[in-house]
């Protein structure tokens, strides 16, 4: 079992920019105005980024910005406070790991339409305007282990990995 994150890509510095204003839940006026990268074209600009990093979404790639330590904060719009299920962490664990509605439902053997309705809650409850902003904010407040965000990943969570990082 791993005990340590995959290498980071080498991404520039726009990359790391783009990744965390998805992060963010920004739209791509404010991503084009962030980055330069011409509004048009910013949907171009994250489908190239996502195979550079082995993302398989977007959500996916918010996360593992927030894994590596490319993305460090997201500003949540008023959070609920309200725990999160078992059910919800199940599905938010899915969106960490890049999987459709479709994938998450057959893996918790529940319907689309209830994990698509989960995911409405996460966001809600998160206080997340996105599944971008909701992925890297489960990845940097501790609520999946990171291993969710796919093979090569540790079975601790980020304050773990920091910790042991910090004794080292």
């Amino acid at each position: 079992m791993p005990t340590s994150r995959p290498v980071k890509p080498d991404l520039s510095e726009a990359d790391v920019l783009l990744l965390q204003q998805l992060a963010r839940g920004a739209l791509y006026g404010a991503i084009s105005r962030a980055t330069g990268i011409e509004r048009a074209r910013v949907g171009a600009a994250i489908l190239t980024l996502l195979p550079r990093i082995g993302a398989k979404s977007r959500f996916h790639a918010t996360a593992l910005g927030a894994g590596w330590g490319l993305v460090q904060e997201v500003h949540l719009m008023n959070p609920t406070g309200n725990p999160l299920s078992a059910q919800h962490i199940a599905v938010l664990a899915g969106l960490v790991g890049g999987e459709d509605a479709t994938v998450t439902a057959e893996r918790l053997g529940l319907a689309v339409n209830t994990v698509k309705t989960y995911t409405q809650t996460v966001l809600r409850t998160l206080g997340a305007r996105s599944r971008e902003q909701a992925s890297a904010a489960a990845v940097l407040g501790d609520l999946v282990p990171l291993r969710a965000l796919g093979v090569g990943w540790p079975a601790v969570k980020l304050s773990r990995l920091r910790q042991r990082a910090k004794a080292c």
